[in-house]
């Protein structure tokens, strides 16, 4: 692939990474752990196809943009934009992902607290029910 591909794949990989990390939040809002576990293993996949293309970019990124061979200037412009583009969402993506961990926490806090509420109730229905058989 050309750098100018090699970029397209990755604007167009970033903005799915953005989608799935805008919908991530709002499932991390409902505090739906089942769904969030699902966003979580597609946005694993789609980061390491991110890292594949961070690899395959890897021997373009020492070349600087006026030695790199364009079929065109339009090619080159389309290019400088889209890094651009790139760079935006990735930091988008990682706005997303803030807020997600930090909800996620509160969802994991609130769980957590359910977890020992359920497990005091646990504990606690034996020694009620022997209590009940003890006044009768």
């Amino acid at each position: 692939m050309t750098f100018f591909e090699l970029i397209q794949s990755q604007t167009e990989l970033l903005r799915r990474l953005l989608q799935v990390s805008q919908q991530q939040l709002e499932v991390v809002e409902r505090g739906d752990p089942v769904v969030l576990v699902q966003y979580l293993e597609h946005r694993g996949r789609l980061w390491g196809e991110f890292e594949l293309l961070q690899q395959q970019l890897e021997p373009h990124k020492g070349i600087p943009p006026e030695q790199r061979v364009w079929n065109n200037a339009q090619e080159r412009e389309i290019t400088e934009s889209a890094v651009q583009q790139c760079t935006k969402l990735l930091q988008e993506i990682l706005a997303y992902d803030q807020v997600s961990l930090s909800k996620g926490e509160e969802l994991k806090e609130k769980v957590a607290k359910d977890l020992r509420r359920v497990q005091l109730s646990k504990n606690a229905a034996p020694a009620y029910i022997r209590q009940s058989q003890m006044v009768r």
